[in-house]
């Protein structure tokens, strides 16, 4: 290791280096948080001044990080800031990417945010620096776009020798507190080997384990794998869902059978659609690659097809129950529109998507979810309408979309007359005045 090199690998190894994080969503901001609360002095970069402003006025904005949480972790650091300005990469050691990477109206991958956040860092001296990036791309991007990019305006500098470049995946489940940045595995691939070292040294402080891989191509097919994994085990469930519902069985009770197996079974359970940040958008990612190659993935595209026509199956059935229990002009209640429970984050949620389906055949609707206060859909705004008795005696059928563990589900099933559970949300409760409808 050269004598640049082995100077940064001392400042990250004892903390005594300057950390930036470009992108201060729910990745960026937890990571800028436990690498301030480890020592490290740490500014947080982003380019949505109302976020920034939250900050500086010690507010949160994550449904997983309270105003206290983040109050408390901000005294313990030593020295930290929230700015919208790149400034701080000059004499940072170390610049982590955290931006979103999404799809756009094609489905094809958006890119431009990453881009943008390297052209601008790109500006600063990188020399002796690490810059890793935790945002999804497809296998090639960390060496084919980001690396280029970074060259175009240090021309003079050589990768892995004057500046270092990771991939290192983000793996963050939100609404959950036994996984977290201490005890989840982190995955490094450089673009040389010295790169990969560096990374391990900063993410070595953070993580009990971190994981090299051979490359950053390496470290990016490994994000993609572990959420097409995911993606096409519940394309087959919803799938199986589907199957059941037809030969009137009840999918629930054969997944919990199933999971009994000690051996070559791992349980996946079927649901109103996917949502969220990664699953419904990584596996695109790797498709769309691969179609730049001329080729395809027929179990992306079977499970995408599956997964992203499950909103559309939840409203046939929904008139199915109408139908057959004669009731015109019905009234709904949507409970829970975030993506997963006990999560704000609405991105790619397939309530959503049942709302806009509701709209479009002019079935009424309302809603109720206590982290999203309000939701706009073709141009109609929404509110979360609160729980009572009345409500609930005025609705003719309630769809459950988002199983918050808020939700008490008691009083609920015992105010309503007709509940459709997308999500086996019902399980526990014993006794119901209302009759009740599964996926």
């Amino acid at each position: 290791m050269k004598e640049k090199n082995a100077k940064l690998y001392q400042k990250l190894i004892t903390k005594n280096a300057h950390i930036s994080i470009i992108g201060l969503g729910y990745v960026g901001l937890p990571l800028l948080l436990a690498l301030g609360k480890e020592g490290f002095s740490v500014t947080g970069i982003d380019i949505d001044n109302e976020k920034v402003g939250k900050l500086k006025q010690n507010t949160s904005y994550i449904s997983d990080i309270s105003n206290k949480e983040l109050l408390d972790a901000i005294n313990t650091i030593q020295n930290v800031d929230f700015t919208n300005k790149y400034d701080s990469i000059e004499n940072s050691d170390a610049i982590i990417i955290c931006v979103p990477t999404p799809l756009n109206k094609t489905k094809d991958p958006d890119i431009s945010y990453i881009i943008n956040a390297t052209e601008q860092l790109a500006k600063y001296s990188l020399k002796s620096k690490l810059i890793s990036v935790e945002s999804t791309v497809y296998p090639g991007a960390t060496e084919e776009l980001i690396l280029p990019t970074i060259i175009k305006q240090n021309p003079n500098l050589t990768v892995g020798n004057d500046f270092n470049l990771v991939f290192s995946p983000e793996r963050v489940d939100p609404g959950q507190n036994y996984w977290n940045l201490k005890n989840t595995p982190k995955i490094v691939g450089g673009i040389t080997k010295n790169c990969t070292d560096i990374g391990t040294a900063l993410y070595g402080t953070l993580c009990n384990e971190v994981v090299q891989v051979s490359s950053a191509r390496a470290a990016e097919m490994t994000k993609l794998l572990e959420n097409t994994f995911r993606a096409t085990n519940i394309g087959l469930v919803n799938e199986m869902a589907i199957i059941s519902q037809k030969l009137d069985i009840d999918i629930w009770e054969i997944v919990e059978a199933a999971k009994t197996k000690p051996f070559g079974f791992m349980p996946f359970y079927p649901g109103p659609g996917l949502g969220g940040h990664c699953i419904p958008v990584d596996p695109r990612y790797l498709d769309w690659k691969l179609e730049t190659l001329n080729s395809e993935s027929k179990f992306i595209k079977l499970s995408e097809e599956i997964n992203f026509s499950m909103p559309n199956f939840v409203v046939s059935r929904i008139k199915n129950i109408f139908e057959n229990l004669n009731i015109t002009n019905p009234k709904i209640l949507i409970l829970g529109l975030a993506y997963k429970p006990n999560v704000s984050d609405i991105r790619e949620s397939p309530s959503i998507d049942i709302m806009t389906l509701l709209n479009e055949e002019n079935i009424k609707f309302q809603y109720n979810d206590p982290m999203v206060k309000s939701i706009e859909i073709e141009g109609q705004i929404f509110k979360s309408q609160n729980i009572d008795s009345e409500l609930l005696k005025n609705t003719d059928l309630a769809i459950i979309s988002t199983d918050h563990s808020i939700y008490n589900w008691e009083y609920i099933t015992n105010n309503l007359k007709y509940i459709f559970d997308t999500r086996n949300a019902l399980r526990n409760v014993k006794k119901s005045k209302a009759k009740i409808f599964k996926l």
